[in-house]
């Protein structure tokens, strides 16, 4: 990503590092930082304002690809799982979406840090980015059935009808005992007025999660007395 961002700077991960200055992660560029989404910074500081700042302590930096023989990427990324997971749980959503971004940028992630930055971005409200990034995840894994039913969620809220049953399904398609994959198409198509497939689908729901929170709401549908 940062590659493709900045074309003109030649092996642009090969020194990068997430640095965290107060409240803010960038990465670091040589002499320089950048922003998640790539953005330069530019320091407009006087040479005066340099040495004023000589006191202040340094950023505390988390290395992505330094060159080092003992160096290990897993760890490194691993680091910024958990730093982005304490963010999440002390209530900073948006400086975890920061540091997802910024794992993003080192080039070795995994379906599920795209699924994890899509359920950030989701609870914070930006369905579109959601909905992005549950693509990018069900692109790296085709079966990753909890991205495609989260997809679903987001393309039924953004009225994509269509495009929300065809995540649903695709999601039974490798997993036709995916229960919340049913519900999930069962409130889609009686909300549709397609009350036939709707029932089936409630059913099967109820066969599978007899227990679940949504149990009763599945047979009251299913009953005919709960309207769509």
């Amino acid at each position: 990503e940062l590659a493709r961002r900045l074309p003109a700077v030649p092996r642009p991960l090969a020194d990068a590092a997430v640095v965290v200055v107060g409240t803010r992660l960038y990465v670091r560029r040589g002499e320089g930082l950048a922003e998640p989404s790539g953005q330069l910074l530019i320091d407009f500081d006087s040479p005066s304002d340099a040495d004023n700042r000589q006191d202040t302590p340094a950023p505390a930096t988390i290395p992505i690809h330094p060159e080092s023989a003992s160096w290990s990427p897993r760890l490194a990324d691993d680091d910024l799982r958990a730093l982005a997971d304490e963010f999440e749980e002390n209530g900073q959503p948006e400086r975890a979406i920061e540091v997802y971004r910024a794992l993003l940028m080192s080039g070795d992630f995994t379906a599920e840090d795209h699924f994890s930055l899509a359920e950030l971005l989701y609870r914070n409200g930006d369905l579109a980015g959601a909905r992005e990034r549950y693509y990018v995840a069900i692109e790296l894994d085709e079966e990753y059935v909890e991205a495609r039913a989260n997809l679903g969620c987001v393309l039924a809220e953004q009225k994509e009808h269509a495009l929300a049953e065809a995540a649903f399904r695709g999601a039974l398609r490798y997993h036709p005992e995916f229960a919340d994959a049913h519900y999930h198409l069962a409130r889609l198509l009686d909300g549709l007025d397609r009350r036939g497939e709707a029932a089936r689908h409630w059913e099967r729901f109820l066969d599978l999660a007899p227990a679940s929170p949504w149990a009763e709401e599945a047979v009251d549908r299913t009953s005919g007395s709960h309207a769509p």
